[in-house]
């Protein structure tokens, strides 16, 4: 029972955190809560998405350039 850990969640940042159990009280008072079952499944499935590919310097410039353009038409 000293090895266990548990997932928790800050409501507003919506970050996440393996904790051991026994922190838990002191994470509390600062807002965190622990995950529920729905969300460590939606989690999951997250982490189980591959990351997409990487861009290249080009592409991130066109896209970039492409935003701007975009933003000063309605302007």
């Amino acid at each position: 029972m000293d090895d266990e850990w548990v997932t928790i969640i800050h409501p507003e940042t919506e970050g996440t955190a393996e904790v051991h159990r026994g922190s838990l009280p002191h994470h509390y008072r600062s807002g965190w809560r622990l995950l529920s079952a729905d969300e460590e499944a939606t989690l999951a499935k997250e982490q189980e998405k591959p990351d997409p590919p990487p861009v290249t310097r080009a592409e991130a410039a066109k896209t970039a350039k492409g935003k701007t353009a975009s933003a000063e038409k309605e302007s």
